[in-house]
């Protein structure tokens, strides 16, 4: 049967099944899958995107831009590139978070399952300068409240904006930690474990990303930040 034979018989079994009912959209999608079932169809599956990261010059362009805006700006910046948290992940993190051996524990996370990251010591010393011996949260107004997703969202926003960088937005600094990571020698399963990923499926992506220079000036620009 040709292709199109085969397409207009669907319809019309799809037909069929729902005549002049008035379906709700779920129940749409219930029909059309039963019919795709009982005739063998197979939907043509559309590639994911490959994520957005930054290489190492994009990176240090991102950062002295963030620099232009305020401190606050770089440093929320340099904190999501060398922690790969998801914004609502970083808004709540607390200085007491902060643990022996490099470990940053992160509280709230989007599967409501808490675990480990790990932070640079040169991280943690802008930190600790940033927070001048205060406690609590770290990303907080001028009236010591907890910013918003919203806001912190919205840093990254004029930060891309000010560097002229295309197709960048918050999710792209959490792209480039993962081919930080990898491009340092981490496996994929372990880059699953820092990344607070449900499946492994989800951090394979980045197995499909050619690192190229990234991998040769990780070393030197790690030890920039």
């Amino acid at each position: 049967m040709k292709p199109e034979t085969k397409l207009r018989k669907i319809i019309n079994e799809f037909k069929i099944k729902v005549g002049h009912e008035k379906l709700t959209p779920q129940q749409l999608r219930y029909v059309f899958k039963q019919v795709r079932n009982e005739s063998g169809l197979v939907l043509p599956t559309t590639p994911k995107a490959l994520p957005r990261y930054l290489n190492p010059h994009e990176i240090y362009h991102f950062l002295e831009s963030a620099s232009k805006l305020s401190p606050k700006h770089r440093l929320f910046a340099e904190f999501l590139i060398s922690t790969g948290l998801r914004v609502n992940e970083a808004r709540n993190v607390m200085i007491e978070d902060f643990k022996e051996n490099n470990q940053l524990f992160v509280r709230i996370t989007k599967f409501s399952k808490q675990r480990y990251v790990l932070f640079t010591n040169s991280l943690k010393n802008k930190i600790d300068l940033y927070m001048q011996g205060k406690r609590g949260y770290l990303w907080t107004s001028s009236k010591n409240t907890l910013l918003s997703k919203r806001t912190l969202q919205m840093w990254i926003e004029q930060i891309v904006k000010k560097s002229g960088l295309q197709g960048v937005h918050t999710h792209s600094l959490r792209h480039t930690f993962a081919c930080m990571m990898l491009a340092k020698g981490l496996r994929l399963e372990e880059l699953k474990t820092l990344m607070g990923h449900t499946s492994i499926k989800t951090t394979e992506i980045y197995g499909r990303l050619e690192l190229g220079d990234i991998k040769q000036k990780y070393l030197q620009f790690m030890g920039d930040l």
